[in-house]
């Protein structure tokens, strides 16, 4: 990690009397992670701070050390106090105008992030592409930066190393991440309680949906790929709640892109959501799916990860078992104008 970024970013976190921590909307492991660890680090080096999530945190991640002082309250954000910001993991940074415009005055924001996408909207910007995750980039700054490390900042700086890499199964996975793991371990950190809480304690509804999915396969030629759907019928008809649901399309597409035989490249898990709109979940092996997840929905990620939201949309399902997306007669009409 370059010298002189690592320096400007120590600078302003001595001077700083309170640090805003915010995760991503997207609320995952690496978020989630990233954020807490990056909490625990500056907690010990004796900063105030305080954390902000604009979503509510699934309960997955309930594991994760004091993640209860994670706030939702649009409060936390207007402390007068606050004179610096940190946003971890957000591809493109679209939510943020909305949340730091409730704050009392501007104040510098650090973004520490992995995704190819992420267009620098920071005051400084961390963003590492060939990193496994932006647990993995938080990490290098935490040891070049030289903070002490704690065994409960090593607990969720792994759980981010390991939820976006699949236990390193996934084709991001680098030496560093690897390496990166195994330091924290060191320092204490608990793998066996991060994979039993992200891989293996799964509710029957969960695993009913993903049969669903596993069924519903079909070529999609928007992506170029192998697609499956879960639609909002399918989780009534389950009862599934929403918890259950938040993670099923990155679980699948992670889950396909690992087994699929190696004529198949790209996976895609699309998914109705109960506001009326899709969600998508795209990986792939070599392609570059972010490009095309931006290129059709506006979407984001890295190379071979990426999601997209395609609003007031729907799936339908064609005569030849394939699926596509209908979108509202009113996003049809806007769309043209944009």
């Amino acid at each position: 990690m370059n010298t002189i970024l690592v320096q400007n970013i120590s600078d302003l976190i001595r001077r700083s009397h309170h640090i805003l921590l915010i995760t991503d909307e997207r609320i995952d492991g690496d978020t989630l992670g990233s954020t807490m660890g990056l909490f625990h680090v500056l907690t010990n080096a004796g900063k105030r701070v305080s954390v902000f999530s604009p979503k509510p945190l699934p309960e997955t991640f309930r594991y994760l050390p004091m993640i209860n002082i994670i706030q939702r309250n649009d409060a936390v954000l207007k402390q007068p106090t606050i004179d610096l910001a940190i946003v971890c993991d957000s591809s493109d940074g679209v939510f943020l105008p909305s949340a730091l415009s409730k704050m009392f005055h501007k104040v510098p924001l650090i973004s520490f992030d992995h995704h190819l996408t992420n267009p620098n909207y920071g005051t400084i910007n961390v963003v590492e592409p060939t990193a496994a995750s932006t647990a993995d980039v938080v990490w290098r700054f935490v040891k070049a930066a030289g903070y002490t490390i704690t065994p409960n900042a090593a607990q969720c700086l792994l759980t981010g190393i390991i939820t976006d890499t699949q236990v390193f199964f996934s084709a991001n996975t680098t030496n560093a991440a690897v390496k990166a793991a195994a330091e924290l371990l060191k320092y204490g950190a608990k793998l066996p309680d991060i994979i039993r809480a992200n891989y293996v304690n799964k509710t029957p509804n969960f695993l009913r949906i993903w049969g669903i999915a596993l069924e519903r396969l079909f070529p999609d030629d928007a992506f170029g790929g192998i697609a499956t759907v879960v639609t909002q019928k399918d989780i009534l008809d389950i009862g599934a709640s929403a918890e259950e649901c938040e993670s099923i399309a990155g679980v699948i597409s992670e889950f396909l892109n690992a087994v699929l035989d190696d004529t198949h490249d790209i996976i895609v898990v699309y998914r109705e959501t109960n506001d009326g709109h899709v969600k998508g979940s795209a990986r792939a092996r070599t392609k570059n799916v972010a490009a095309v997840a931006e290129r059709l929905y506006g979407g984001g990620g890295h190379k071979l990860a990426a999601g997209f939201k395609i609003m007031n949309a729907r799936m339908q399902e064609l005569p030849n078992h394939r699926w596509h997306v209908v979108r509202s007669t009113v996003d049809r009409i806007k769309k043209p104008a944009a």
